[in-house]
């Protein structure tokens, strides 16, 4: 991200709990999951971003973000959100990128596992990179990670408020797609 540049935020309430939302004039830069307080989601917010910028918490961020806070308050309830909004993956590698885009094209409802991701990069051997990748996944639900599981199966990370317990609760409540006894 470029100096000077304005990040505007907003905190909102979801059936799951508090979540945040951060974003500049060229897309959203951060989604925070429930589990945190809301001096901490601001923390998260505006962390790892450079000293000259601006954060702006108002009326106008609230408006700004008001269709994306009605999606992930209507996905918290069970139901398939539009995450159709632009990202600012400005301050992301360029493998990061990559590994983004192919995640964020896993539908509602599927999982998939670290090693496939790293095939559809023609990268085969590049699991461990991507996993690692995605535990710096700055926009969670809108990039979902938590749709990515380990090639045997286990649910791998989650470095999400919540970890592996909010991973597998909002696997379970997209049609309890992954069983209990995971």
């Amino acid at each position: 991200m470029k100096d000077n540049v304005i990040l505007t935020y907003s905190i909102f309430d979801t059936a799951f709990g508090l979540c945040g939302i951060a974003g500049t004039e060229r897309g959203i830069i951060r989604l925070v999951l429930p589990g945190m307080t809301e001096d901490e989601i601001i923390l998260r917010l505006c962390s790892g971003q450079v000293s000259a910028i601006s954060h702006q918490p108002s009326d106008v961020s609230r408006g700004k973000f008001r269709e994306i806070e009605k999606s992930v308050r209507r996905y918290f309830t069970g139901e398939r959100g539009d995450f159709d909004f632009p990202l600012d993956l400005s301050h992301c590698t360029d493998f990061q990128r990559k590994v983004y885009k192919v995640t964020r094209n896993i539908h509602y409802g599927e999982v998939k596992t670290y090693k496939w991701i790293a095939e559809r990069l023609k990268m085969p051997d590049a699991a461990r990179a991507v996993g690692n990748a995605l535990s710096r996944n700055p926009i969670p639900l809108i990039i979902p990670c938590h749709r990515v599981i380990r090639g045997d199966g286990r649910m791998g990370g989650f470095t999400a408020p919540g970890g592996i317990d909010l991973k597998m609760r909002i696997l379970k409540m997209e049609k309890g797609i992954y069983p209990d006894n995971a």
